[in-house]
C-alpha cells in the first residue's frame, strides 16, 4: 500500500477554530507505528477541548490535531517495532495515554498518571497534548496500541478506547459478583459501563439520564430512572429495598451526578468516578465517613484494552447498537454538530477519514 505524501486532517487552530487541511503525512519513530486510520470516534471530551475548556491543559499549545478513539492498520514502522512483535497489515486501535515508562507510577502499570506528564519529549497524550485521529494517518506508540481480531469492525474497534475506560471505571468499583448497581448518566461511558458491569456477574444494574439515552441503557438491561420525572434517590431507596445500591459510578460529571450517587450509595459500598466536574462539587463526607464509603478516581484506561476488546467480542451488536451515525471525516462540523448537541438520538458518532 503506497502512503501519500500529505493527508487530510481536522486540525483545531484555536477554540471553536477547526479546520479540513491538507498536512505532511506524519513519519513514525522508534517503537512507533504509523496507522492509517479508518474510523475515529467523537469523545465528549473532544468537544470540551474544542470549546477552550481546558485552556493550557488541552492542548498544550495550537495547532492540534484531535482525536484518541479510533481504529485502523499498521502501514508503516519506525525502529524496533518488529522487534517486539508487529508487523504491516496489523489491524490496530489505539488509547490516548503513553506514559514515559520509566516513572515510579509508569513502573507500576500506572501510566495513564505519569510523573512525567506533559512532557512530550518522554510522554505522550494523543489527542490531547499530542496530534491524534482526526486524519488519514497518524503515529501511535506501540505501548498504546492493540490487534483487533479480524471479525471486528473497525467502527467497533474505534470504541475500544472509551469501554476500556468504562471497564476501569467498573473495576476499580470493587464490583462483586451480584452487587447492587447504580450509574449516573447513559452517555457512552454509561452505556458501556452498564456492559462492563453486567458482564462481571452485576445483580440489579439501575441508570439515571433521560431521553432516548435512557432508553438505551434500558436496552441494555439496565432498570431506567429519568431524573426529569422521578427522585433519582427515593427511586433507588425503593429499588434497593431501602438500602441502596452497593456500587455507584458516576459518568456524567455534573453536580447533581455526583451528590445522586452520594446519596444512594450503601453502607459499606464505594463510587467510581469517571465524570469530570468544571468546578468542585460538595459533597456528604460526614455520611460517607460513618457509612464506610470508598470513593475512587479514574484516569482512563490503565491496562484494560486487551481485555476490553475480548469483551466487545462477546457484545459486538450491543456495541455496535450505541454507533447512531457515521461521517465521511470531510462533515467533521455536522458530524461534531451532531454529537455535541445531543441531535437525532446521537449517542457514538464515528467519522472515516478514508470516505470520500
Amino acid at each position: 500500500m503506497s502512503i501519500e505524501k500529505t493527508m487530510k486532517a481536522v486540525r483545531l487552530n484555536a477554540p471553536n477554530d477547526l479546520e479540513y487541511i491538507d498536512l505532511p503525512t506524519p513519519e513514525a519513530g522508534e517503537f512507533e507505528v504509523l496507522v492509517r486510520v479508518e474510523s475515529v470516534s467523537i469523545c465528549g471530551t473532544d468537544a470540551h477541548i474544542v470549546t477552550g475548556d481546558f485552556p493550557g491543559m488541552w492542548p498544550q499549545e495550537f495547532p492540534l490535531i484531535l482525536g484518541h478513539e479510533w481504529a485502523g492498520e499498521i502501514v508503516g514502522m519506525g525502529e524496533k517495532c518488529d522487534d517486539v512483535g508487529w508487523k504491516l497489515g496489523d489491524r490496530v486501535c489505539g488509547i490516548a495515554n503513553c506514559g514515559c515508562g520509566y516513572c515510579r507510577n509508569c513502573l507500576e502499570g500506572r501510566f495513564t498518571i505519569c510523573l512525567n506528564y506533559g512532557n512530550q519529549k518522554i510522554h505522550r497524550m494523543y489527542g490531547h497534548i499530542t496530534d491524534g485521529a482526526y486524519a488519514q494517518y497518524m503515529v501511535a506508540s506501540v505501548k498504546t496500541i492493540a490487534k483487533i481480531p479480524d471479525e471486528m469492525s473497525y467502527d467497533v474497534a474505534s470504541c475500544m478506547d472509551p469501554l476500556s475506560i468504562a471497564l476501569h471505571v467498573v473495576e476499580h468499583s470493587r464490583i462483586e459478583v451480584g452487587d447492587s448497581v447504580f450509574i449516573s448518566g447513559a452517555g457512552a461511558q454509561g452505556l458501556m459501563s452498564i456492559i462492563c458491569a453486567k458482564t462481571m456477574g452485576a445483580g440489579q444494574i439501575i441508570c439515571a439520564d433521560t431521553g432516548n439515552r435512557l432508553e438505551a441503557a434500558e436496552k441494555l438491561g439496565a432498570t431506567p430512572i429519568d431524573f426529569m420525572k422521578e427522585k433519582v434517590v427515593d427511586r433507588v431507596k425503593e429499588l434497593t429495598e431501602g438500602l441502596g445500591a452497593k456500587r455507584a459510578i458516576e459518568c456524567t460529571g455534573a453536580p447533581a451526578g455526583v451528590q445522586n450517587c452520594c446519596n444512594v450509595i450503601a453502607r459499606g459500598g464505594s463510587i467510581s468516578i469517571i465524570g469530570l466536574p468544571k468546578e468542585d462539587v460538595a459533597i456528604p463526607i460526614k455520611q460517607l465517613v460513618l457509612d464506610d464509603v470508598e470513593i475512587v478516581g479514574n484516569r482512563a484506561n490503565p491496562n484494560t484494552l486487551i481485555k476490553s476488546i475480548s469483551m466487545a467480542m462477546q457484545h459486538e451488536q450491543e456495541i455496535k447498537d450505541l454507533i447512531t451515525h457515521v461521517f465521511p471525516l470531510k462533515d467533521y462540523a455536522k458530524a461534531m454538530d451532531i454529537f455535541a448537541n445531543q441531535k437525532d438520538g446521537s449517542l457514538k458518532v464515528v467519522m472515516k477519514p478514508q470516505m470520500v
